[in-house]
């Protein structure tokens, strides 16, 4: 409403001022033909802008107006007349362009003091409208059912998805069911200029939908299979050992018969455990304290297998669930040569083309 209110009270402002548009043209100094017909051209063309300026038709003067200065562009009131025919008509950036103009063209004197303060007021009016123009933030593809904040507050956009904004720096954020909300922190917006915002709102991802690189799942798998085969071969190892010793000896660790044949005495007689002879009687113990160590040996790896096996398994679940997610894969770069001959006409020289 302050703005329409502003805007208002310039179009008064500038109609009360017109009779600058109806002053006469000043004397100049002498002339050459050439430009004494331009001039008398572009006054006629001057006059004419006048009257269509009267008649309150601005396109028309502001059309002969232009074509004047094209005719003869040294006239200041020509100038003036073409910003405040602008100025008339709304096009208020413009008239700041030929009121500027004006004031260096017109010559500071007593004929032009009166035209030159006017311009220098109506300047700071025409700032001071632009500076308390809305801007517009232009929403393009805002979803139906999105709800809009600007500044924390809700605000709405009309059929095309426009809404005015003091100028300045504003906060926006667009939330809707289902989606992830869109927001942008600072998004400035001069006097009168439209900012369009391209709203983008994502559907959430689930994670646990993604494909997900299983590398490290598959090693820890891998050390955890072979653990487990070393634990069963370990075991099988063990048992064989085991048989091995209950052919050789009894549960008490006695050798048997058989075993003690083996060792005969001096005279040659089987080995008499019972250590008639030391000698054989070493022999026969460290037979048996051998096939125990192998034992306890084999009974100890199992163990070992069996707890880097628990180990690896349990590596191999973490690696399951922590697996990150698998990168899509980009297509690699494809590098081709185009050699041109050095007369072509196109280009000279060879040329390295990459494609994707």
């Amino acid at each position: 409403m302050l703005y329409r209110l502003l805007v208002a009270a310039a179009l008064f402002a500038c109609l009360v001022a017109t009779p600058a548009v109806h002053a006469q043209p000043t004397a100049t100094p002498a002339l050459s033909a050439e430009d004494a017909r331009a001039r008398e051209e572009a006054l006629e063309l001057f006059n004419q802008g006048k009257t269509a300026y009267k008649a309150g038709d601005y396109a028309a003067a502001l059309e002969l107006f232009r074509r004047a200065q094209a005719r003869y562009d040294k006239e200041p009131l020509i100038i003036l007349a073409l910003a405040k025919t602008l100025d008339q008509a709304g096009q208020h950036e413009k008239a700041l362009g030929y009121y500027e103009m004006f004031l260096k063209v017109a010559p500071v004197t007593p004929a032009f003091a009166k035209d030159r303060a006017s311009t220098v007021k109506r300047q700071d009016e025409v700032r001071t409208l632009l500076a308390a123009r809305p801007g517009t933030l232009q929403f393009k593809g805002l979803p139906t059912g999105a709800l809009l904040e600007v500044n924390d507050k809700p605000a709405d956009t009309d059929a095309q998805g426009h809404l005015q904004v003091p100028a300045g720096t504003h906060k926006i954020r667009i939330t809707m069911e289902k989606r992830l909300p869109f927001e942008r922190a600072a998004v400035a917006v001069g006097p009168g200029e439209t900012k369009v915002i391209e709203v983008v709102l994502v559907a959430p991802v689930d994670v646990s939908t993604l494909p997900r690189n299983h590398t490290w799942t598959w090693v820890a798998g891998g050390a955890t299979a072979g653990a487990v085969l070393a634990t069963g071969v370990f075991v099988v190892l063990r048992a064989q050992e085991v048989d091995d010793y209950a052919k050789r000896f009894d549960k008490t660790g006695r050798p048997l018969e058989a075993t003690l044949a083996d060792y005969p005495d001096t005279d040659g007689k089987p080995c008499d455990a019972i250590g008639r002879n030391p000698p054989c009687r070493a022999l026969v113990e460290s037979e048996g304290n051998e096939r125990l160590g192998a034992i306890e040996s084999q009974r100890n790896r199992s163990y070992l297998s069996l707890g880097a096996a628990a180990l690896f398994g349990l590596a191999t679940v973490a690696a399951y669930y922590a697996a990150p997610v698998a990168e899509v894969p980009h297509s690699k770069p494809q590098v081709s040569w185009r050699v041109l001959p050095w007369t072509t006409p196109e280009a000279r020289g060879a040329f390295l083309t990459v494609g994707w």
